[in-house]
């Protein structure tokens, strides 16, 4: 699910189908080797693929911030996170959900670890962005809703954070892990579910499960990266400085459950 999500933001989602990591990988980390409750594998290619399945296994499926000697499996994500698989078992389409992280909480991540510092050499940029326009959304909606502040404050707002397919999985079908992901948190007690929608797809999906808009960020708010028409080593670029060449952005919906 990882590998088949990360290979579809890689491909399709604005901001990391437009944005170039760094020419070369960072010393060393094509000769470390990670090991967590999943196994022990070597980074493999410096492709953005790859990263995007190292940001999954590192932020998502697993705890950044416990020790590299004991990392703890992210019990929240595995709990909520869902999957579409094909008549032979494998993965086609995948939702990974979590419960909404508190206002403006940057992810803690171990200092001796060269695949997040990798990864996250990356995704800092796009994390800047996502971080503020999360916190503006959510402040104003505990500032207005006190029934949302309420839940959020008690844990009980989901967050539909990936969602993707492979290209086994049409497209139309993608939205059952929307849907699917609204109904788990449902069941599992959660009041409401957020959205960042990237796309205009997942803003559609949005929109036919009856969910609002809250808060909208363009793409092109700010020079957040190195502007160069060839990549760079030792920094994350673009064309144009943007982290997105398309004029639209993220729209934040929360969909209320109960």
């Amino acid at each position: 699910m990882a590998q088949g999500v990360g290979r579809a933001f890689a491909r399709h989602e604005p901001q990391v189908r437009f944005v170039r990591p760094s020419l070369h990988p960072p010393a060393g980390l094509m000769q470390a080797r990670h090991a967590d409750p999943f196994g022990e594998e070597m980074f493999g290619a410096w492709t953005k693929e790859r990263l995007l399945y190292w940001f999954i296994r590192l932020f998502v499926l697993t705890d950044p911030a416990s020790p590299k000697a004991a990392i703890r499996i992210n019990e929240d994500a595995l709990a909520h996170s869902l999957a579409i698989v094909d008549g032979q078992g494998q993965v086609i389409g995948g939702a990974f959900n979590e419960t909404m992280p508190a206002l403006g909480a940057t992810p803690a991540r171990r200092q001796d670890d060269p695949f997040l510092a990798a990864v996250w050499s990356f995704l800092a940029p796009f994390f800047d962005l996502l971080i503020d326009h999360d916190t503006e959304a959510l402040t104003a909606l505990c500032a207005q809703y006190p029934a949302f502040h309420a839940a959020y404050a008690g844990g009980k707002v989901g967050h539909h954070f990936m969602v993707a397919r492979s290209e086994a999985l049409a497209k139309a079908d993608t939205f059952e892990l929307v849907a699917a992901s609204a109904e788990h948190f449902q069941a599992r007690g959660h009041a409401y579910m957020v959205v960042e929608a990237s796309n205009q797809w997942a803003g559609a999906a949005c929109e036919a499960l009856g969910a609002v808009r809250v808060h909208f960020t363009p793409y092109q708010v700010r020079y957040s990266i190195r502007r160069s028409a060839e990549p760079l080593d030792g920094a994350v670029t673009s064309a144009n400085g943007w982290l997105s060449d398309k004029d639209s952005g993220i729209m934040f919906y929360v969909l209320r459950l109960t």
